[in-house]
């Protein structure tokens, strides 16, 4: 199931400010810079750091102190689960698509899968890791990514099948961290391509977007190179670097309260837009909210690699489209607005 693909309308809900969320503590740890730290798992005793750099699984109390490490076999270390008796992590990136290791505790080899590709193509870059239960695994891809909404995607996958049990439109092109809140899903999203840096909330169940945050170093110079996520059942665990000037650098575990008692200040844009019939075949009808019109509406019909196939303006609030002549197969409807995506769904062709 893909999640933003499913309903005839959908409603594209998302928070412009702070929601539900508060720092309440954070872990230094002077030195390990160089480590690239960027998966995370948490127990009650023990926290595990999955070393991008090295390699290397390190371990630490809940102070900061560091407890020791395990070499992995591998130069590399995105995302990290463990298991009762595993760990499982990424490759970094490779064109082909990155491979998911899964490690004995002592580090010895057990598995190795090649990650499937996804809507824009291979899964070269992997950029987080959590366990979904069942066998199956999220994970987020910052490479590829596309220039609009949305961005990437994340994927709910069974390691060794070839399809996806369920797929996450992402906001910013470098998402990073991924964890599990329940039914809510968490994804980070770096600034390498101009982003602001937030962690970002979505509903599985209603298939929304709740909310978003920034990070503590986002109003200061939005640099802070967020990597790992991690949810423990009690707090949410953010792997980045130093909060503040370049010349304190430092991996820091910052750690949140996600309770609603923490009080919620939210504002929300609800945007729709519906399709029918959906699937179409010559005809498809497109209806708008007239407050999204005020300025015209561009629709982009784009294939499932994101190339722009066919354009049309949109200057009523419900129009007909003239797909005769498209390929057959799923394709994006994208409404645009002074350049601006306001929301795009999936519109499926059959002859």
């Amino acid at each position: 199931m893909q999640r933003y693909f499913t309903t005839l309308l959908l409603t594209l809900s998302l928070a412009i400010t702070t929601h539900a969320q508060v720092l309440i503590d954070s872990i230094p740890y002077p030195g390990m810079l160089s480590l690239g730290i960027w998966g995370i798992h948490v127990t009650p005793d023990t926290i595990f750091l999955g070393a991008d750099g090295p390699g290397p699984i390190y371990f630490s109390d809940h102070d900061g102190n560091m407890l020791g490490n395990q070499p992995t076999g591998y130069t590399y270390n995105h995302g990290l689960i463990k298991r009762e008796s595993s760990y499982l992590f990424a490759q970094s990136y490779t064109a082909s698509g990155a491979k998911l290791h899964e490690v004995s505790l002592d580090g010895q080899l057990l598995n190795e899968w090649t990650f499937p590709p996804g809507i824009a193509g291979n899964s070269a870059g992997i950029g987080g890791l959590n366990e979904a239960g069942d066998g199956a695994i999220w994970f987020t891809v910052y490479h590829p990514y596309f220039q609009d909404y949305p961005y990437a995607f994340a994927y709910k996958w069974i390691p060794g099948t070839t399809t996806f049990l369920d797929t996450v439109p992402l906001h910013g092109k470098q998402p990073y961290g991924i964890t599990l809140k329940g039914d809510t899903l968490l994804y980070v999203i770096d600034n390498i391509h101009g982003d602001q840096e937030r962690i970002y909330a979505y509903d599985l169940t209603n298939e929304e977007d709740l909310f978003w945050f920034e990070l503590p170093d986002t109003p200061i110079d939005n640099d802070q190179r967020p990597f790992g996520l991690h949810w423990d059942g009690n707090f949410l665990y953010l792997v980045a670097n130093r909060q503040g000037g370049s010349a304190f650098a430092h991996q820091t575990l910052f750690i949140y309260d996600m309770g609603i008692s923490t009080g919620i200040a939210s504002n929300t844009v609800q945007r729709t837009m519906s399709l029918y019939p959906n699937p179409a075949s010559d005809q498809v009808v497109v209806t708008l909210p007239d407050e999204e019109l005020k300025d015209g509406v561009l629709l982009e019909l784009l294939d499932v690699r994101g190339s722009v196939v066919r354009t049309w303006r949109m200057s009523s609030s419900t129009t007909s489209l003239d797909v005769k002549g498209i390929a057959s197969g799923d394709h994006l409807l994208r409404a645009v607005r002074n350049g601006v995506p306001l929301i795009t769904r999936k519109l499926v062709i059959v002859r």
